[in-house]
């Protein structure tokens, strides 16, 4: 009995032993402290179910960013916008502008009523180039504002007869037959001036889908003398065309300030300007104020 009892303790311990070493402790990603039996998997999470976590997370992740608005850096209801530029008020200022002109308000006291300065209107006219605009909104709806900017101010007068200006130092600006210089086959006798133009004016714009808008706008156009000068265009004895210039400033004030008023659609518009200053100095010249009217393509 003693050696049953004795081997039957023996048996026990040794079990006990083989126990503790194919156990041990493994701290992995899922669980602290985790036994792992030698040979087993006996992880806390299996495989398949990290794949199914795995798997809902990234479903959920793509959701959420389908789900959510998209953001844009400006607003998809105007059409014409490009991306990155902000929805403003934008006025219209730049492009060309073509017009008829002619003088509006005239005294020839100091001549004795001798309208030497009477225009052909039909070859007569002007042409702006506008070329850089300032704009800035006064609503929260950005269709009402004021701009500024700059542009070249271009006009041709065709004066009625065959007669030239000519001022000389310390006279009076008057007129020159061309009789008297041997020129009898006129073709064209023009006075051409050149002004750097500044704007500053209001406009407001009336809703129609994306920027179709109608628009009016009216101010001030402020203007600077760049050039001046007299062309005569005839035909020489000898059948020759010839051009005879002079440039000058003809008793010409410096500035100049024209009221304009200006109706247009889109890219498309029609305009006037009146003069508010005379074009002559008055103690040199006659007293002349332009008008133009004419149409406009914007940019």
């Amino acid at each position: 009995m003693r050696i049953i009892a004795a081997f039957i303790m023996f048996m026990v311990c040794g079990l006990s032993a083989s126990a503790q070493r194919d156990s041990v402790i493994v701290n992995d990603g899922w669980r602290k402290d985790t036994i792992r039996a030698r040979g087993q998997v006996s992880d806390t999470i299996s495989k398949e179910t990290e794949m199914i976590i795995w798997d809902n997370t990234v479903r959920e992740s793509s959701e959420k960013r389908i789900n959510d608005p998209v953001k844009l850096p400006w607003d998809v209801r105007v059409l014409s916008q490009k991306p990155g530029r902000p929805n403003k008020f934008r006025g219209h200022w730049n492009g060309v502008y073509f017009g008829f002109l002619n003088f509006g308000k005239t005294n020839y006291s100091k001549y004795g009523g001798d309208d030497f300065m009477e225009l052909d209107w039909a070859s007569s006219f002007t042409m702006h180039f506008n070329f850089a605009k300032f704009s800035f909104g006064l609503s929260p709806r950005q269709r009402f504002g004021i701009f500024t900017g700059f542009g070249l101010d271009y006009s041709r007068m065709c004066l009625d007869g065959d007669i030239t200006i000519r001022r000389e130092k310390g006279e009076m600006l008057h007129a020159v037959p061309l009789s008297e210089w041997d020129i009898t086959d006129v073709k064209r006798s023009t006075f051409k001036t050149l002004y750097l133009t500044i704007p500053l004016m209001l406009e407001k714009q009336f809703p129609a889908p994306g920027w179709k808008r109608f628009y009016v706008s009216t101010g001030f156009i402020g203007g600077i003398r760049l050039h001046s000068k007299t062309k005569v265009v005839y035909t020489s004895e000898k059948g020759n065309k010839r051009k005879l210039k002079e440039n000058g400033s003809y008793g010409m004030v410096p500035f100049k300030v024209d009221y304009t008023l200006r109706i247009g659609y889109r890219g498309v518009c029609i305009w006037g300007n009146y003069s508010l200053t005379n074009m002559f100095n008055k103690n040199r010249a006659p007293e002349l104020r332009p008008f133009a009217v004419g149409f406009g393509i914007t940019v």
